[in-house]
């Protein structure tokens, strides 16, 4: 009798290891990345890209503020700059699953007049997706929960963003095509 409940024992606790997550994340997991930069600034020809994080690290439960900024820094007062549904894209990666949440694309042919010295910003939009059929059930559950959530799940998040929108000279000339990339980095903790 006893060698059964023992059995029987082990094969509860197994079954309960099976049926936990297994890409939960710990505090020891996460403390071995560091933060390298919450922001991020370059100049390309007449434009500065921002790309920021408002805090190197946020709590499950708190709302996560990421933002990009294009500025026009040029000799005219204003330019309008062609883009799709977004100037800007955030995608990004949980380092420590490795699972990329990608920044998806809506529109296209849009644009935006931008005016001299004024920072144009747009604010993060959770987006990603998967694909039922080639994806692992554990990232599937991922994005579900990222998508559904109003904060971010507990990680290590890299934010490979860019700014992506071309202008078309008023001349007649062949246009000329901007991707602006930036990289930040944060931390969310249970």
């Amino acid at each position: 009798m006893n060698k059964l409940f023992m059995v029987l024992a082990v094969a509860i606790l197994l079954f309960l290891a099976g049926c936990s997550s297994s890409d939960s994340i710990d505090s020891s997991e996460l403390d071995q990345y560091d933060v390298v930069q919450t922001s991020f600034e370059v100049i390309q020809d007449d434009f500065v890209f921002r790309l920021v994080s408002e805090k190197e690290e946020y709590k499950e439960g708190e709302e996560v503020t990421l933002y990009g900024e294009i500025e026009y820094i040029g000799e005219k007062d204003e330019i309008t700059i062609h883009h799709s549904s977004s100037a800007i894209f955030f995608p990004m990666e949980e380092k420590i699953r490795s699972y990329l949440i990608d920044y998806n694309v809506e529109d296209e042919g849009l644009e935006t007049r931008l005016r001299k010295g004024e920072p144009y910003r747009e604010d993060y939009k959770k987006s990603g997706g998967y694909s039922p059929e080639e994806d692992p059930e554990n990232y599937i559950n991922f994005i579900k929960d990222f998508i559904e959530r109003e904060d971010f799940p507990t990680g290590y998040y890299v934010v490979e963003g860019y700014a992506d929108f071309f202008l078309e000279e008023e001349d007649g000339e062949p246009r000329e095509v901007f991707k602006i990339e930036g990289k930040i980095d944060f931390k969310v903790y249970e």
